[in-house]
Parts: C-alpha cells; structure tokens; sequence
C-alpha cells in the first residue's frame, strides 16, 4: 500500500493565513506524485532492475562499469559481480567487491558505478513470507527522463464519501493474488458503508497488522465500471488515514486521491490485484497511464 502525499498549500493575506481548497491541496500532491515518480534519486522511473530474495537465495549484480544501463541482477548463486546479497536465517549477507558490507546500508544505497547504486527493504515474497526486495536505480533510465506526469479525472467533490465504518475486530487474514504472480497477505480491517452516486457501497477496508494498536492507515483496493475502460484495468487503491484510534466510527474516502497500484508503470513492483467491485464509473482520481 502505498499513500500518497498531500502537499498543504496556503495563500499568504496581511492579516490572516488563508488555508487551501481541498481542491488546491489535490493539485499540490499530484505535483509532488510527479517529482516522486522521475526526479527524486530514488524515483519509481529510475529503477531498471529488481530482486526479490527469500530464504536460502542469492542476487548478484552485474555489468559493464561506465554503461548505467547495463546492470542487472543475476539469480545464478554462481555468478559473478561486484555486489552479492543474499538472505539466511533471516539475515542478510552483503558483499561488495568481495567485502563485506554492513546489511543496514543496503536500506539507504550502495553505489556500484557512476549514476548506479542499488537500495532495498524488506517485504513479503509469498503470504506473510519476509524477504527483501533490492532495487537497481539507474540515474539516466531513460523512463524517468521520458516521463510526462500522471493523469487523473478532473476534481469532483462528489466523490468525497463520508462513510460508515463496519469494523472485523478479529482482523483475519485476506491474501491477494499480485502482478508478479506470487501472492501478498493483508487483514481485514472492516467495511465502509456509505452511498454514492445513488447507490449503496459497502467497500472492504485492508491493514498491514493484524495489531489494533499498530493500524493507523487502511487501504481499499478496487475496481469499478472504468476498470479496463479508462482507469487502470488492474483496478486501483484508496487509502485512509488520520482517523485516530483503530477502529473509528466512520471515514473520509476521498476517491479524488484514488492512484493506480505502482506496477502499472514499473514491472519491478509487486501489487495486489484489485478483486472488490464498486458497481458504478468512478470518475475520479488517476487514469490509465496505458491510455493516457
């Protein structure tokens, strides 16, 4: 799950500052969506290669030092490169140039050539399986330079939802097909009744925690009649947050911020597939980047 970052924006006045529209604030964050996606030195658009480690396996990395677009990961334990990592026990083994590297800087980077390092953090391999995933990042990836902004269906405050909040206090496990054909484990966190558009929604709520204490953000992930016809055809998320304490009585669904999962423009990710269905056109929040 991922949340997207809202950008508050306010309008200086002599007397008084004067806070943003919400519309002004969406704005705001689908700008910083932009800059995140191609220009951080980490963005989604630089990355040209991935590795998904679990137990007892092995990634080395290889290329031509002076080509940034020649280094890719090898699975052969066998292989030959400057920077092998490898998971066992639940620890990670790093080497670089045949020395070893502390693991904890892999989280942050590891330079391996000029405009070339590699960065990772944990995450599920397979249903509540941890292991890593470690990212190629590739200053010149021609992606990131080609990229022309995300598109979304224009505002409509109609599509704000103020909506009745069901919760699964026993918070059991949903486990989701992904992109990469492996499987992502999540909890159910409860259901948001509400209507829209005249009809009446009830959109399951997921957590990463099963902990009441430790949930502080839920996420839907969804299709509707856009699915495959100018949205997304893997459906899409909407996140929740700052309702407070677990569960709250009722949110705000603000489908204007509903995003597309990130492998619908990087194959380097690995997202659930959306399976509920809110039976109507969503028209709001981002579009097939496919088609647009």
């Amino acid at each position: 799950m991922r949340r997207i970052i809202s950008v508050a924006l306010v309008l200086a006045a002599p007397v008084a500052v004067l806070a943003a529209t919400p519309e002004a604030e969406w704005k705001a964050s689908i700008a910083e969506q932009n800059f995140a996606y191609a220009q951080r030195p980490h963005a989604m658009l630089k990355i040209q290669d991935s590795a998904y480690i679990g137990e007892g396996q092995t990634a080395v990395l290889q290329g031509r030092p002076g080509q940034p677009g020649s280094w890719k990961w090898s699975s052969d334990s066998k292989a030959v490169g400057p920077l092998r990592v490898s998971l066992r026990g639940g620890k990670l083994a790093v080497t670089l140039n045949g020395k070893p590297v502390e693991p904890a800087q892999i989280g942050n980077s590891i330079a391996v050539d000029k405009d070339v390092d590699v960065a990772g953090q944990p995450t599920q391999v397979g249903a509540n399986i941890q292991g890593w995933r470690i990212f190629v990042y590739n200053q010149q990836n021609p992606d990131a330079k080609n990229f022309k902004g995300v598109s979304y269906y224009p505002y409509d405050p109609a599509f704000v939802i103020r909506a009745r909040f069901v919760p699964d206090m026993k918070l059991p496990p949903r486990i989701f097909r992904t992109s990469r054909g492996t499987d992502k484990q999540f909890y159910h966190a409860g259901d948001a009744v509400f209507t829209l558009k005249g009809k009446n929604i009830t959109l399951p709520f997921y957590a990463g925690s099963n902990n009441p204490k430790e949930i502080e953000d839920i996420s839907a992930f969804f299709t509707d009649e856009l699915t495959g016809e100018g949205a997304y055809a893997a459906g899409r998320y909407v996140d929740v947050a700052g309702f407070g304490k677990f569960p709250a009585a009722s949110i705000t669904i603000d489908f204007n911020y509903a995003y597309n999962p990130n492998c619908a423009r990087s194959p380097h990710y690995t997202c659930p597939l959306a399976t509920d269905a809110i039976s109507l056109a969503v028209r709001a929040g981002e579009r097939d980047p496919h088609a647009h």
